[in-house]
């Protein structure tokens, strides 16, 4: 499905051949001065591996949102040519964009990333995604605490739907479930979406720490979750 963007962007794809002609220097001038349409050709292309890292952040911060998307989607994770020290990098690059724009592909770069460094084998890997709960930790408080459903929902969806497999994202995911009533009964009451795959024990831990937290009662919800 071609996405919907503002008219202002509309024609932006008859430009992308002359834009990959260019070089870096050229394309950077495009994002930063060039019109709408000109500025997503430019950063459909861009190889940000070359651009100075500095510029990258400040686009993070003040492109906007359709442009902050496509800037997401050409962060170059799983590269062939990339390091463990690229894919750190980008893991904390994208992490700073869901900071500061709250747009899901951000999430989806950063376990990419993160993926990327298991893959490769890097002995930081562990550590990055330790990072990246504590920061989810954190992220979660800070998101309930302002009202941010639509950011929450993100959160579930693209992280906890997902990666509970990662010990430190269980971690975390436990220490949101103890904090927040409101994601206790969440999890209790449709526990499936998020525990379906783990394994028994981590099921049970979590629906324990639920039912403690202000969901449903154990039994309860391990029914909810087996159907028995």
């Amino acid at each position: 499905m071609e996405r919907r963007l503002p008219e202002e962007y509309d024609g932006w794809q008859q430009h992308e051949a002359e834009m990959r002609r260019m070089t870096t220097p050229e394309l950077v001038a495009e994002v930063q001065d060039g019109p709408p349409d000109r500025r997503l050709a430019a950063l459909s292309v861009i190889n940000l591996a070359s651009v100075e890292p500095s510029i990258v952040r400040d686009w993070v911060r003040t492109l906007p949102d359709a442009e902050a998307n496509e800037l997401a989607g050409a962060i170059p994770v799983l590269s062939p040519d990339g390091s463990c020290e690229d894919d750190a990098r980008w893991s904390a690059l994208a992490r700073e964009g869901f900071e500061v724009r709250r747009l899901p592909t951000f999430l989806v770069v950063m376990t990419a990333a993160l993926e990327a460094m298991e893959s490769r084998g890097c002995d930081g890997a562990a550590a990055a995604w330790e990072a990246t709960a504590d920061w989810l930790g954190e992220l979660v408080d800070r998101l309930a605490a302002e009202g941010d459903d639509d950011a929450l929902d993100d959160v579930s969806l693209f992280i906890f739907e997902n990666y509970l497999d990662r010990d430190a994202i269980f971690e975390a995911f436990c220490g949101i479930i103890v904090r927040h009533e409101w994601f206790a009964r969440q999890v209790s009451i449709n526990p499936s979406v998020y525990l379906g795959r783990l394994p028994a024990d981590r099921q049970r831990r979590a629906l324990l720490e639920a039912s403690q937290a202000g969901g449903l009662p154990f039994d309860l919800a391990w029914a909810n979750l087996t159907g028995y």
